[in-house]
């Protein structure tokens, strides 16, 4: 077989602002009234409801509020920090985003609350009392299950979208998955490739992977003019499996349960 695989890591961060820090207790967790205390989300599972309730709601609106948000960065509803959160370029660094879903590593939220070396400006909250190692592993948690609009997000990761483009005797598959994969993890036995004439299936041994953070090139090379249809398939029981960057099984026949085929046929 000949293959040629790349694997191209690609971080895409963001720049945040945080509030002042008010609202915090000694313990630098949220403040809690007198008719009942604030909820605490759990480090698996965290949803962006509980996320608005006890850190973007509770903190961050010290600042991050109406019209004149600073960078125009609104986090007080969980429908304004989803928009102006989720796949949304930081201002500090144009290039980065604030959350990258399924990247809290490369997420510019996460590095301001952190503090990394790498951020422009100050560390958020503005100023201090900062945010617990907690509350930022919830942050994390939320990112890294694909900082989903409603509900955890703590479901399989899948293939979400199949496309194909053919140019003369070369075809490109572009398999977009729910979560970033893990490289490692892409190899010949992972994929089995064929292409289908009239009278029969001969499998593709010309192709190059390109990784992407979610997204999988597969380059099949020298397809014949008679081909009719090309098939991929990944998760057949001889196959080695998939894992996302969490190294968790790809849920190929998205059952929600880890594991299980995937094959996907496109007609030329």
């Amino acid at each position: 077989m000949k293959l040629l695989f790349f694997a191209l890591a690609i971080a895409v961060l963001t720049a945040c602002g945080a509030g002042s820090g008010e609202g915090l207790n000694e313990q630098g967790l949220p403040s809690t009234s007198s008719s009942g205390s604030s909820s605490s989300a759990a480090d698996d599972g965290v949803t962006l409801a509980q996320l608005q309730q006890t850190i973007f709601g509770a903190i961050c609106t010290n600042c991050h509020t109406g019209a004149n948000a600073p960078r125009g960065l609104r986090l007080d509803s969980e429908e304004n920090s989803y928009a102006f959160l989720v796949n949304r370029s930081a201002d500090e660094i144009p290039t980065l985003m604030r959350v990258n879903p399924g990247n809290p590593d490369d997420s510019y939220l996460v590095k301001k609350l952190e503090g990394a070396a790498d951020i422009v400006g100050a560390r958020m909250p503005l100023g201090g009392p900062f945010l617990s190692q907690t509350q930022i592993d919830q942050v994390r948690s939320w990112i890294a299950n694909g900082a989903p609009r409603v509900g955890s997000g703590a479901a399989t990761t899948k293939v979400a979208r199949a496309s194909t483009q053919k140019t003369n005797n070369q075809i490109t598959v572009e398999l977009l998955f729910s979560r970033a994969l893990q490289f490692e993890s892409i190899a010949p036995e992972s994929i089995s490739i064929f292409y289908h004439t009239l009278s029969e299936r001969q499998a593709v041994e010309d192709f190059s992977l390109l990784l992407n953070d979610q997204t999988l090139y597969l380059t099949l090379n020298n397809i014949p003019a008679q081909a009719l249809q090309v098939e991929v398939i990944i998760h057949d029981r001889e196959l080695q499996q998939l894992l996302d960057h969490q190294y968790q099984v790809v849920d190929g026949d998205a059952d929600e349960i880890q594991g299980g085929g995937y094959r996907y046929v496109y007609a030329l």
